[in-house]
């Protein structure tokens, strides 16, 4: 399968902001990009009466399924290609052209499957205009190998593991259009989200106790029927349990510390970048032999500022800033692989103390 048409056209492209991005309660990298268009850079009085923009069919496929993501600006369409592979279109703000008649019954049923429809390369199905659009491609005889336990995925997003880098499914000319609007400047350009390290901190974690991704405890599981991802009971988001250490997605020079619960054991999902002092081993380095490594955590910003439009990307190779002291973390490799963790929050952006683990430690898992 060959991707010959671009999605948005050059002239209404704008930015496209990379895979593995860390975002509010996407605590793990996300495993979509994001495509610009160029309304994104209005106020939102302008973008409010601004044209929408045509989105296209990259490849000759068959709908499979089109689907409400809880909003009627918000729209997702699966499309297949054959030997198991597939894209996937996010938050598109409503149908059109060869999809406009199944607007009101998928905002009315939330689900349909159309029969048999097939699309050629380039045909219009949707509009966009206020939020860019989520993109990615699975391909099922492909395997992501920077996973150290897939299977964390199977209860909640069990496609994540097979969720490839486009770009080798790009044609040559449409990857010469894609990069030069790429935010990130590093290969791989579209960037990475199977980041784990087996036998040091760095990668994907998922707290003690429960099933990997789902973010429910064990005992949801056993003697009962299969439960997926989502909400759940007593907690603010599904990925409560997750933990991320894994570097920046545009700039990877930068470490993160991404996690779900910060102070409340609910919910309360931060992301920091660690400043590493000297001398201290980055995550992909720290393993069992490192003993307890106690890292800085601080907010960041961005090296620019956005321009109008509450939605419009940072320029491309942007850098980031860390700024105020948010607390530091005590990690620990154990000899079984998990992960012992101890956050201890800034007050008033004093330097924190840490001398050992003590009850508020917790464990993480892949």
């Amino acid at each position: 399968m060959t991707l010959t048409s671009p999605i948005i056209a050059l002239d209404d492209l704008d930015l496209i902001v990379p895979q593995g991005e860390l975002i509010g309660d996407h605590v793990t990298p996300i495993d979509h990009g994001y495509i610009g268009v160029r309304t994104l850079r209005l106020t939102a009085e302008e973008r409010a009466v601004a044209d929408y923009v045509p989105i296209r069919t990259p490849a000759d496929a068959q709908v499979l399924a089109i689907s409400s993501l809880g909003s009627p600006t918000s729209l997702s369409i699966l499309l297949a290609y054959g030997c198991d592979t597939y894209t996937t279109l996010m938050v598109v703000n409503r149908l059109a052209g060869a999809l406009a008649v199944y607007q009101n019954d998928v905002l009315s049923k939330g689900y349909v499957t159309p029969k048999k429809l097939r699309v050629l390369a380039g045909t219009v199905i949707g509009e966009q205009r206020d939020n860019p659009l989520d993109f990615m491609v699975e391909d099922g005889a492909s395997w992501l190998s920077g996973y150290v336990a897939p299977f964390s995925y199977a209860e909640g997003e069990a496609w994540k593991p097979f969720v490839v880098n486009p770009w080798p499914y790009f044609s040559p000319d449409l990857q010469a259009l894609y990069e030069s609007r790429m935010q990130r400047t590093y290969e791989p350009r579209w960037g990475k989200i199977d980041l784990d390290v087996r036998g040091a901190a760095a990668g994907n974690w998922f707290l003690d106790g429960t099933v990997g991704y789902s973010g429910r405890p064990l005992s949801d599981f056993q003697g009962r029927t299969p439960l997926t991802g989502g909400q759940v009971p007593g907690k603010n988001f599904g990925s409560w349990s997750h933990l991320a250490i894994v570097p920046h997605a545009v700039q990877p020079r930068w470490w993160m510390f991404s996690i779900g619960w910060w102070q409340n054991p609910a919910g309360d999902s931060v992301q920091l970048v660690i400043d590493l002092r000297p001398g201290q081993p980055a995550p992909a380095e720290l393993t069992s032999d490192s003993g307890v490594v106690v890292y800085l955590l601080r907010n960041w910003s961005f090296s620019s500022t956005n321009p109008p439009g509450i939605f419009a990307p940072q320029p491309i190779g942007y850098d980031i800033v860390p700024y105020f002291l948010r607390g530091i973390v005590a990690l620990r490799v154990n000899e079984d692989e998990s992960l012992s963790i101890e956050i201890v929050p800034s007050m008033n952006g004093e330097m924190p103390m840490f001398t050992e683990f003590t009850s508020n430690s917790r464990v993480y898992r892949r």
